[in-house]
């Protein structure tokens, strides 16, 4: 059987083709662990009521309250599902429940500083000129929570990533919409 062309030192670079997905390795293992223990305490609390106070509850508080506790489960579920899709159109960005395609030549900057929770991009006005741009303090954002400070070196490598690739896309004249 022949050798790997790639030595087990050699770090694999992503294929720039190919889409790249980043998400949050910490802020998955908490949300899980976050809704697991609200259903469980939910359960406990309900059956650590004695059972004369229970049986007052009538069918549509009982359905408010689980429809309660299922949208704060689907919330830090929806939050922890937050994930950057990077291809050769731009960037798929799943914050929580909402979904956003911006076109790399859309993007400015992809930024991760000391004390920030997460990365971000600086985005490009709309139908602005492609140019030049200067960011400034009115520079929109796009929140990239998928990329989590929190993850260390995972995230650091992640925004080199995300910068690499919007380097090559601006180098080929990718104007993507």
């Amino acid at each position: 059987m022949p050798a790997s062309p790639v030595g087990p030192t050699d770090p694999v670079q992503p294929d720039p083709v190919q889409p790249v997905v980043f998400a949050p390795r910490r802020l998955r293992v908490v949300g899980v662990v976050v809704a697991v223990a609200l259903v469980a305490l939910t359960f406990y609390g309900w059956f650590a009521l004695p059972r004369e106070v229970r049986v007052l509850f009538t069918v549509s508080q009982l359905l408010t309250l689980l429809g309660f506790l299922a949208a704060l489960v689907l919330t830090v579920l929806g939050v922890a599902a937050s994930s950057v899709r990077a291809d050769a159109d731009g960037l798929r960005v799943r914050n929580g429940l909402r979904v956003h395609h911006e076109p790399w030549s859309r993007v400015h900057q992809v930024v991760l500083r000391p004390g920030d929770a997460w990365a971000f991009a600086l985005m490009r006005p709309e139908g602005g000129p492609e140019g030049e741009f200067t960011a400034d303090m009115d520079t929109r954002k796009r929140y990239l929570v998928g990329i989590q400070a929190g993850d260390g070196a995972y995230a650091r490598e992640a925004v080199v990533e995300l910068k690499r690739r919007l380097a090559q896309a601006r180098a080929t004249g990718s104007r993507a919409t």
